[in-house]
């Protein structure tokens, strides 16, 4: 379940204050610590982090990823539109 981020991103309001608290721990594990499924991580989470931020989020700090989901989600809602491949993608793609 991905409820228990839903605490960090109501936190995170984009101030110096927010980025200097979250940017101390890594995004995966500020999921582990909140209790965020392995599977909603490995399916929803790591695959934004890694197309957002271009790394994986054990190497991207907390602050990073609620900053990319801050702009995208909040900020730049017409931005930001998830469309998950049915199938394989290198099947689809080539």
């Amino acid at each position: 379940s991905a409820a228990p981020l839903v605490l960090a991103f109501s936190e995170f309001d984009d101030s110096p204050e927010a980025w200097a608290r979250y940017d101390k721990v890594s995004f995966r594990d500020l999921c582990i610590r909140l209790g965020v499924s392995r599977r909603c991580y490995e399916e929803v989470f790591e695959p934004m982090i890694l197309t957002g931020l271009f790394a994986p989020g054990d190497q991207c700090s907390a602050a990073a990823a609620l900053g990319m989901a801050y702009f995208f989600v909040l900020r730049q809602q017409t931005s930001f539109d998830v469309r998950w491949c049915r199938g394989n993608i290198g099947d689809m793609i080539f």
